[in-house]
């Protein structure tokens, strides 16, 4: 007599019920708190920069500092406390603001990002030719490091330091002159200006190919300069031909020649 046989399914047993429900609850948490902790660091307004602080000054607005933020990054991203480049941002506001230097950033939770900065100090016009005409010049603010930062008015008189560039143009935020150049003609201007019997109206950069600096007087004549050697030596150069050779003849003086140390030329009209 053949035996009856049958299939018995398994049934879960209560620890293992209890582990498998576990394990479902264990992802849905892990799930739930990945999105609230996305949620919390990019869509919330937890660490959303609320408040931007900066030094009181006369040359950058806390609204052109807001916009200049709004435009940074998509989606919101650029308002994210954590998701805000220091170094970047410090990059990107001297080129939007060439005014401004020495940027320092720092973030302040949970809302707060505090810039500080200096204001180029102006130390003398940069100018290059404009236009058609010759006498025609475009002139900008320049600071110690040789950079322009804004378009000044064509200075009148002497008062100010006068750098022309007759050759290149430039653009506000341009490092027009490297430091050791600048450096050359800052202090061969002071030495000058501590002797009242002339005056230097503008320094020219490479006027003709052959000569890579000169100082116009306000006499109507012209020193050529090397910038490579020390200014007091230069000044003492010029001044032992002025008072020895030149004499009383600076009125009929068309230029002196200060590019060799050891030997000085001149030439009157």
């Amino acid at each position: 007599m053949p035996s009856s046989r049958y299939y018995r399914f398994k049934t879960a047993n209560r620890e293992e019920k209890t582990r498998r429900r576990d394990v479902v609850f264990f992802w849905v948490v892990f799930f739930a708190s990945l999105i609230i902790i996305i949620w919390s660091f990019f869509l919330s307004p937890f660490f959303k920069i609320t408040n931007i602080k900066i030094p009181k000054n006369d040359i950058v607005a806390n609204e052109n500092i807001n916009q200049f933020m709004e435009n940074k990054l998509p989606f919101g991203l650029e308002k994210n406390l954590f998701f805000m480049p220091k170094n970047k941002l410090k990059t990107d506001l001297a080129a939007a603001f060439p005014a401004i230097t020495s940027i320092i950033i720092k973030k302040e939770l949970f809302h707060s990002l505090n810039i500080d900065f200096e204001k180029r100090i102006q130390v003398g016009f940069w100018c290059h030719p404009a236009g058609d005409e010759p006498q025609a010049e475009k002139c900008y603010s320049f600071d110690k490091e040789g950079i322009i930062f804004k378009e000044a008015p064509i200075s009148e008189g002497l008062l100010i330091l006068k750098i022309k560039d007759v050759k290149n143009q430039a653009l506000i935020g341009d490092k027009v002159i490297d430091e050791s150049s600048l450096k050359f003609i800052l202090d061969f201007n002071d030495e000058i200006n501590k002797i009242s019997r002339f005056k230097i109206v503008e320094f020219k950069i490479k006027p003709n190919p052959n000569i890579e600096l000169e100082a116009v007087m306000d006499g109507g004549w012209i020193i050529y300069l090397d910038k490579n050697q020390d200014p007091p030596l230069v000044i003492n150069n010029l001044f032992t031909t002025l008072n020895e050779s030149v004499k009383d003849k600076t009125s009929n003086l068309e230029y002196i020649d200060l590019r060799i140390p050891t030997r000085v030329f001149y030439k009157l009209r």
